[in-house]
């Protein structure tokens, strides 16, 4: 399972995200839902991209299938995600080791377990976590954003605080 560092699934970093589905529009943005782009992950259920305005495709967020929450090919592919962005040249900037089974988690069924945070020579920053979609099922969540895309929302949490 191989993951691209600068284009991730096989598209392009400020290209038009219309030819991959509806273009759903909303306030500050444009978004597409899909399961399918040029270079599928196998483990992939949803590709969500965002484009910007005169920006093109800034952001990707890829949702895998459910996996049972302590099986073996959740923790495997969790790993093999994060050894591939590692290998295709992201640095480590932050690791949260949540844990899956404990009482909370296991009564709420609405928690996270591990989330690893990387950033390649680019800017573009990916984070990788584990997510609980009931009790005992899960899934992992894997987002690139483009420098673009943080500067631009760094804006709006400003405008925001002012308002």
């Amino acid at each position: 399972m191989t993951v691209s560092a600068s284009t991730p699934f096989g598209i392009a970093w400020g290209e038009d995200i219309g030819k991959y589905g509806k273009v759903t529009k909303l306030q500050d943005y444009c978004e597409v839902k899909t399961d399918h782009l040029p270079k599928n992950n196998s483990i992939a259920k949803l590709y969500k991209l965002v484009q910007i305005p005169e920006k093109g495709l800034v952001k990707v967020v890829m949702s895998t299938h459910d996996y049972s929450a302590h099986g073996v090919s959740f923790k495997s592919d969790f790993h093999e995600i994060k050894d591939s962005l590692i290998d295709s040249g992201y640095q480590v900037i932050d690791f949260t080791s949540g844990e899956l089974s404990s009482y909370q988690c296991v009564l709420q069924g609405r928690c996270n377990g591990k989330r690893w945070v990387a950033i390649d020579s680019d800017g573009v920053r990916v984070t990788l976590e584990q997510k609980m979609r009931g009790r005992d099922s899960a899934f992992i969540n894997l987002k690139f954003e483009t420098q673009t895309f943080l500067n631009v929302e760094k804006q709006l949490i400003a405008k925001l605080q002012k308002a």
